[in-house]
This record gives C-alpha cells, structure tokens and sequence, in this order.
C-alpha cells in the first residue's frame, strides 16, 4: 500500500492537515508504516491535482494559516478500490537486523554491545508501543485494536527471541574460537 492511499483513509475519518496526517501515521499505524513529511506533502499535491482531495485555507489569528484538505467522492471510490486489491506480502526493512547480518567483522566486544543495544531498542518500542496503545486504544475500533494487539505481539516476540538467543550467539562465538 501506497502513502496517497493511507492518506485517503486517514481523511476518511474527516479533514485533516498535513501536521494531522503525520500524527495518524506516527500515532496509529507508525510501527507497521510510517511516512514523512517529505513524502506526506508531494502525495497531497498530487491526490488534489488530481481530485481526489480538497484543500481549503483555514485563517488562524497569532499563527500561520492551516491547510485543511478533504477527501473526494473519487478519493472515496479510489480507496475503496485501493483496499479491495490483494495483500500483498510485507516488507521488512530493518537497521537492525543488517547490522546484525554484518556482526560477524567486529570484535567480540562489539558484537556484545550491538546485541545488547538491540535488546535496548526493542524494549524501549514495546514500552512506547504500550504506553500509546493504553492511551488511544478506547478510540479503536475493533480492527485498529487488532493491528495494535499484533504490533504489541511482534514487539514481545522479538524481545523474547533476542534476550533467548542473543547469550547463545555470543558463546557459539566463543565455542567456534576454542575448537
């Protein structure tokens, strides 16, 4: 699934800015697909040139004006269209696991400190993925809660997997150098 495509389901729920659209990806979806602002800003340009959004200019007295876009019956008709398709695979782009995939060139003390740099990391997103799920979750709807409760679940299963494995890795290291 596309960015533009996100975004017409976000502005489903009603208009939306584009500081708007950044918080719905950072604060509902962020963990499974974010975007940024530089990708955010081109695909409304494009979804209004070509009508599938709106953009009205809201007058703020003290601050800048506020861009307001809203969604389109053709902007309806294209997402419904768009989250008709097939799912397709998903793609697992991970810092993480490349350094990871890499760790064998660096010495024993950094390849400790990487694993336990992972462990860190994984720990602090479920703790940051909790504490967003109890603080929006009575909004859900059943299926938002599910793609929360399944992050939640990848979140602890990666934790478990690197606290289980990462001690047996660094011995196998050790048991590979002895023999």
């Amino acid at each position: 699934m596309d960015v533009r495509t996100i975004i017409l389901g976000f502005l489903t729920y009603g208009e939306m800015s584009g500081y708007d659209i950044k918080q719905a990806f950072s604060h509902s979806i962020g963990f499974f697909y974010d975007a940024s602002f530089g990708a955010i800003y081109p695909a409304l340009r494009k979804l209004e040139e070509e009508g599938y959004v709106t953009k009205q200019e809201v007058i703020q007295s003290g601050k800048p004006n506020k861009i307001l876009y809203k969604i389109t019956k053709a902007g309806k008709d294209l997402f419904q269209q768009e989250i008709s398709g097939p799912v397709l695979p998903p793609v697992l782009r991970s810092d993480m696991l490349v350094k990871l995939y890499f760790n064998a060139s660096r010495t024993r003390q950094e390849q400790a400190q990487l694993l336990q740099e992972c462990i860190e990391l994984q720990q602090k997103l479920l703790t940051q993925t909790e504490e967003s799920f109890a603080k929006f979750s009575a909004d859900f709807d059943r299926y938002q809660r599910f793609c929360w409760e399944y992050t939640l679940h990848q979140l602890e299963q990666s934790l478990a997997f690197l606290r289980q494995r990462a001690p047996l890795l660094l011995n196998q290291e050790e048991i590979l150098q002895n023999s």
